[in-house]
């Protein structure tokens, strides 16, 4: 059975698998192009002149980028500050176990570190994450 596709401004609106007259079960203005057997195209597809392509994909700007890294900083710097709740104060009264101050100043370094990442060479394309303590 033939598989249609409405097309509007060169995009696949929808699809539709059908045995009728296309041109009769539609207002005229719509436009309804039959796509080949050997062509996956899918909603979001782009149809010029009959040719069926994927869509570009798309590329992130340098802001939404520079936005996106700076979420995955914060979310992971909340977390660590979960991790370490209280352990500040505790630190500097010298009231932490060897063991807690250990885990207290990687998660430090960790934070630091977090702090930092927008000064690596690749930011915001390429950042080398820290591993969480």
């Amino acid at each position: 059975m033939p598989i249609y596709a409405r097309i509007e401004d060169c995009r696949v609106m929808e699809l539709l698998e059908t045995d009728g007259d296309i041109t009769q079960m539609f207002h005229p203005s719509l436009v309804w192009i039959e796509v080949p057997q050997d062509v996956p195209a899918t909603q979001g597809w782009e149809c010029v002149e009959g040719e069926f392509s994927a869509p570009a994909p798309i590329v992130p700007t340098d802001e939404e980028l520079k936005a996106a890294a700076l979420a995955t900083r914060n979310r992971l710097l909340a977390a660590a500050d979960e991790a370490t709740a209280g352990m500040a104060d505790a630190y500097i009264a010298g009231l932490l176990s060897a063991e807690d101050t250990e885990t207290f100043k990687s998660f430090a370094a960790y934070k630091l570190a977090l702090n930092k990442v927008d000064r690596q060479p690749g930011y915001p394309i390429d950042i080398n994450w820290p591993d969480s303590p």
